[in-house]
């Protein structure tokens, strides 16, 4: 499928990650940021101009608006639209040496500041949901800002971090999630000495639940991974898969979760035990490691999902039932989201093989029809570095078009496809 917009090859333009929608609610803007570098993680010094494209005149002039000093290649500043979704932005900074998030006026220019950063926005934009920034810059390169560094933070377990609720309209910041309370929920032996954090937050469409990743690294190197959700207000926390090994996932709606998981395999369920894993498992890890050299788009993914269980599984909120998509569909970790319009219909994407070629996927979950909508360049000295570019596929607003990142014209840009044909067939 050709793309029916393309940013101009002037300079680099991204979006960030695949939970949000860069286009307007009237189809009339795509909101982009733009920077002057690709080859390096972005620094305490470092801006990125945050503006946008008009998709009606489709001049490919790049209408900026304001900067941010706090962005990463993964997920940009969070920037989304905020309020009807036309006339409001929100975004990240970095202001008075605190991450804070911004709330910006397209017509009038005006700007209100909001005393914490965003993870994730509520549909309504009445609440946002956030993380201790200071402290994921310590654990999580790639997907931090930099700007501050609070070596208070720096530390195993930093019992002040959480999930904290933000409300929008009185500005008041409440933690919802403790750590060290989901440390302490069903603990394992392999967490100790770990160091543990939360991200990759998403709310459910109708605002009532969100669902959140518990990460530790293990003291021999590996990574656990749980897959929580709860209630708003962090009540009702629920345990959906502690197989150890969750990427990549989105709501389908207000009940099912749908992502890339391990099953609870023999395995998987070793790995939660320290001695086992460090006796055992980690001297075999050269040969997996091997073995699924090959990469997933060639096949591999099939060898490593054997040992690993992964696969895209669709889950139920509050419940053991689960739903495992069949491997010769959808054979590797992607970023995937649902159509706003159409539930049947899945985008998500590859990462690049060893060609450096990466696939853009519309799916049908009930009728496991699968569309491949482009196929795509990466700059391949990239493809294994924080500075790497993901396509995280997103839906705008209507289900109609899906728009993507990507370095396939050898600088980053942004692609724009128009599916609506594909996903109104009933």
């Amino acid at each position: 499928m050709t793309p029916c917009f393309k940013t101009p090859r002037n300079n680099h333009y991204f979006f960030g990650y695949y939970d949000k929608s860069p286009i307007s609610l009237d189809n009339s803007k795509h909101l982009a940021l733009e920077v002057s570098f690709i080859n390096r993680l972005p620094g305490g010094n470092d801006i990125a101009r945050i503006g946008y494209f008009d998709l009606v005149k489709n001049d490919g002039v790049f209408n900026e608006l304001t900067i941010t000093k706090t962005f990463n290649w993964q997920q940009g500043c969070m920037l989304q639209w905020f309020g009807d979704k036309n006339k409001q932005i929100i975004y990240n900074d970095l202001v008075d040496e605190k991450f804070v998030s911004i709330i910006f006026n397209l017509k009038t220019k005006n700007t209100i500041i909001l005393p914490m950063a965003i993870y994730t926005l509520s549909s309504d934009s009445k609440f946002g949901l956030c993380i201790d920034n200071e402290r994921h810059y310590w654990v999580r390169q790639g997907y931090s800002y930099d700007g501050i560094y609070n070596q208070e933070k720096n530390r195993n377990i930093v019992e002040t971090d959480g999930i904290y609720l933000l409300d929008v309209g009185n500005k008041q910041i409440k933690r919802i999630i403790n750590i060290v309370d989901v440390i302490n929920n069903k603990p394992l032996s392999n967490m100790q000495n770990g160091t543990h954090y939360l991200e990759h937050i998403m709310i459910s469409p109708n605002n009532q639940r969100f669902v959140f990743l518990h990460r530790w690294k293990t003291d021999d190197g590996g990574i656990y991974t749980r897959l929580y959700t709860a209630n708003i207000d962090g009540s009702d926390l629920y345990l959906l898969n502690d197989s150890g090994r969750m990427s990549h996932f989105c709501w389908k709606n207000n009940h099912k979760i749908f992502g890339w998981g391990g099953t609870q395999n023999l395995i998987n369920q070793l790995r939660k035990y320290k001695n086992i894993v460090k006796v055992f498992i980690n001297p075999l890890l050269p040969l997996y490691k091997k073995i699924v050299s090959v990469n997933a788009i060639d096949g591999g993914s099939k060898i490593s999902s054997l040992v690993t269980g992964d696969s895209y599984i669709l889950f139920n909120d509050k419940s053991p039932d689960t739903q495992q998509i069949p491997l010769d569909m959808l054979n590797q970790d992607g970023h995937p989201s649902f159509c706003p319009i159409n539930e049947n219909w899945i985008v998500t994407d590859t990462y690049p093989d060893k060609f450096g070629m990466l696939q853009l996927i519309l799916f049908n979950i009930k009728t496991q029809k699968k569309i491949i909508i482009d196929k795509l360049k990466s700059i391949q000295k990239y493809d294994n570095s924080p500075c790497r570019c993901d396509l995280h596929p997103k839906w705008s607003f209507d289900g109609g078009y899906i728009s993507i990142d990507t370095m396939n014209d050898g600088v980053r840009g942004i692609y724009l496809y128009d599916v609506s044909g594909e996903v109104s067939e009933r």
